[in-house]
């Protein structure tokens, strides 16, 4: 369930074409608390993350989406 609440702004640090477009999304927010497969709203959209560093988790972006 979305709860409409604003955690963070994320950056945009990186973006690679590969068929798909990855993005890599830095954020202030607790990354150790995300897993991998959670929907993040970014823009409206919710994308599943698919890797996560530090302070950054990265997304896939189909063509659709882009």
């Amino acid at each position: 369930m979305f709860t409409g609440i604003i955690t963070d702004i994320g950056t945009i640090r990186s973006h690679e074409d590969r068929g798909d477009t990855r993005l890599v999304i830095a954020t202030a927010y607790d990354t150790a608390t995300i897993d991998l497969g959670a929907s993040i709203a970014c823009s409206g959209a919710c994308l599943t993350v698919v890797d996560k560093g530090d302070d950054w988790f990265a997304v896939d972006l189909s063509a659709e989406t882009v």
